[in-house]
């Protein structure tokens, strides 16, 4: 009883911590974009043209970011729109812009998890999508935000798509083992299902880039001042949305001291140290935290609700 307590108490202290500083990262973020509605005040510049040969690249590696290729890795590299951000900018003749929408961007998706076979956003569509349409109307970093959100909400349309045709795809293959049809089970599980994922990603996604792109461009270029700068004040709240679901994974086991020495160290030294650094130092924590806490390391994950704890306490007591 006194343990049920004592884990409830523990959660709750966690939800209370991980709510105050969800709100400080909110109270920041706000007035940071407030400062960044000065980006849209500029003269809008012209318009990226997009040709239908970058159109067809861009469409392309949205593909791959969903498919099996490039030995899995699509889908944590190409995905991400920090990745994509990076490609696009190279399609368009601009890395170091295309890179820089494709973080800003990729900030929303800090905390993204797929979970149950659902997904709340699409981060790659987001990337791919919203980096292109962001540098071919010149938008700043808070409205390519703004419309990188339901661009990635998009993108769930797809990913139900997908895996509806796919249960098909799995009852053909089915079928096919029942008659030792070794072909028709390949067919179903690799060919068919990547046709599909070419036709709902590549065709849609090339067709809107090169008709669409430039449009929006120029529809984005007429928009009034403080229109752009609504888009940026929300582009601004939703980067802390981001890192306060990633830091609700942070605050629920013994991973929560890394976060304030990896803090303490940027307002102390500033920028004395880089990122990669901080990447380096943290990779070498992770790897002693997991020697030194070994089998133990479970605990760094959220508790156990008291069903569960109850349910293999009987599954143990059963296999006695």
């Amino acid at each position: 009883m006194f343990k049920k307590q004592r884990v409830g108490l523990q959660l709750s202290r966690q939800a209370k911590i991980a709510l105050t500083i969800s709100t400080m990262l909110v109270i920041i973020g706000i007035p940071t974009a407030v400062q960044s509605m000065t980006l849209t005040e500029t003269a809008p510049s012209e318009s990226v043209t997009i040709s239908l040969f970058q159109s067809i690249l861009i469409g392309l590696g949205y593909y791959l970011s969903q498919g099996p290729w490039l030995a899995g890795l699509g889908f944590v590299t190409l995905y991400r729109p920090l990745v994509a951000g990076l490609f696009v900018g190279l399609i368009l003749g601009d890395p170091a812009q295309g890179a820089l929408l494709g973080a800003a961007i990729n900030l929303i998706y800090l905390g993204f998890i797929s979970a149950g076979g659902a997904i709340p956003g699409d981060p790659g569509l987001a990337g791919w999508v919203g980096t292109t349409i962001a540098l071919a109307g010149n938008l700043n970093y808070g409205a390519a935000l703004a419309l990188a959100v339901p661009i990635g909400l998009l993108g769930t349309v797809i990913w139900n798509a997908r895996m509806t045709v796919d249960a098909a795809f799995m009852h053909m293959a089915d079928r096919a083992a029942d008659k030792a049809d070794i072909g028709g089970v390949v067919r179903a599980n690799i060919l068919y299902p990547q046709i599909w994922l070419f036709l709902i990603t590549f065709v849609p996604v090339t067709i809107a880039v090169y008709l669409g792109a430039s449009f929006i461009g120029d529809v984005i270029n007429g928009f009034p001042v403080w229109l752009l700068g609504g888009l940026a004040i929300a582009g601004g709240v939703l980067p802390a949305i981001g890192i306060a679901m990633n830091m609700k994974f942070i605050f629920m086991g013994t991973a929560i001291p890394y976060f304030f020495v990896g803090y303490l160290v940027m307002v102390v030294l500033g920028n004395q140290v880089s990122i990669m650094v901080l990447a380096v130092i943290g990779v070498a924590l992770a790897f002693l935290h997991v020697a030194f806490l070994g089998d133990r390391v479970k605990t760094a994950a959220k508790p156990e609700s008291a069903k569960l704890t109850k349910a293999k306490a009987q599954e143990k007591e059963a296999t006695r």
